[in-house]
């Protein structure tokens, strides 16, 4: 199949989303579809086009907070000529846009939202363009694609009339990388630590994470928190640093890590401690479980699936989540737990799924 994908950013810009988007174009470029990927010009320039993956970077526009491709984007897209066009998250430029061009472009078109996080945050904005641009918007597509049950509930609330429309196909978790971790002392020590004597939280620290609900969490604790990912909210940065300082509550901003820095020390941590409002799937919380933290969350994404399985313990307030940390034990199982992660969400399994639906 011929196949073009879409997103706000591509790796190696730093996201969820972004690695995930990546992950999948790479599997369906091995199956021997030939991949065109859109996204914007200055995340591409650092990838060089294959026999089986084209990038197409877009040169974008800022008008005030948005960004804009120009004018005959939707062009782009139609002269590819493919199969399937994938279309992910939910941003002006890589989505929105095509609101009024998607019926000119031929081919399949399905829409994967990563999430409708701006609900979390209410107001008059955010409820018109959910209740009167997004159900119309999701209504030109032949599919839609939920990442988790809950979000499939919700893409319901907002569009019934989608109907067979929806299916739940989850993130690719590639635990090939999950797997090549290092030496826990000598990564912990690399970063100023001591095995088990720390916590760790991995996302790009942005208002929806919450991190003041784990500070508020662990006051008093006396083991820092660790912080990786991108932090492109420096106003919220200042914002965590001031409580931290209020609470005594020592943070360490690691920034972005290697993929075996990062995996050593969630599994050599004391907790891997997620506290997100709002998550489409959340990743982190599937890949600290995998590397054998404790995992201690709020009510996100994947979490509720997780913890129904008893991998792990979802706290709804900060006082919840230190008796968690006081109380909640290590899964004894872990190779057992492993094994159901890798059968639930790993790469191959999830991309069969994927290509099953395309050619449907």
């Amino acid at each position: 199949m011929k196949i073009s994908v879409t997103s706000h950013h591509y790796f190696p810009h730093t996201g969820g989303t972004e690695r995930v988007v990546k992950t999948s174009v790479d599997a369906l470029s091995e199956m021997g579809n030939e991949m065109h990927v859109f996204s914007d010009l200055e995340d591409l320039q650092a990838l060089k086009n294959s026999e089986k993956i084209q990038y197409h970077g877009i040169n974008l526009r800022r008008i005030g907070k948005f960004r804009f491709p120009p004018s005959d984007y939707w062009k782009l897209l139609r002269g590819n000529n493919s199969d399937i066009y994938h279309i992910h998250g939910q941003r002006v430029w890589s989505s929105d846009y095509l609101y009024l061009h998607l019926n000119r472009i031929n081919g399949k078109k399905l829409f994967t939202a990563h999430g409708f996080y701006q609900l979390i945050y209410g107001g008059t904005i955010n409820s018109v363009y959910y209740r009167k641009f997004m159900p119309s918007f999701l209504a030109k597509f032949d599919h839609i694609i939920s990442l988790t049950e809950k979000e499939k509930a919700i893409t319901t609330e907002l569009a019934p009339d989608l109907g067979d429309k929806i299916s739940v196909i989850p993130d690719p978790v590639d635990f090939h990388r999950i797997s090549v971790s290092g030496n826990v002392d000598e990564i912990t020590s690399k970063y100023g630590l001591e095995m088990g004597k720390y916590f760790i939280h991995s996302g790009g620290l942005q208002r929806n994470k919450n991190i003041e609900f784990i500070i508020k969490a662990i006051k008093g604790l006396k083991q820092p928190l660790v912080l990786t990912g991108n932090t492109p909210d420096q106003s919220y940065v200042g914002y965590l640093k001031q409580l931290a300082s209020e609470n005594g509550v020592s943070l360490i901003f690691a920034g972005n890590i290697p993929d075996k820095d990062l995996y050593t020390l969630m599994g050599g941590s004391d907790a891997f401690l997620f506290s997100s409002k709002f998550e489409s799937f959340g990743v982190a919380i599937v890949e600290a479980v995998y590397s054998g933290a404790r995992v201690i969350s709020a009510d996100a994404g994947i979490a509720k699936e997780l913890s129904g399985s008893g991998m792990l313990q979802i706290v709804d307030s900060p006082s919840r989540m230190r008796e968690a940390i006081v109380n909640y034990r290590r899964i004894s199982d872990l190779d057992s737990v492993r094994k159901k992660l890798e059968g639930n969400y790993a790469t191959e399994t999830i991309m069969g799924r994927l290509v099953k639906l395309y050619e449907s």
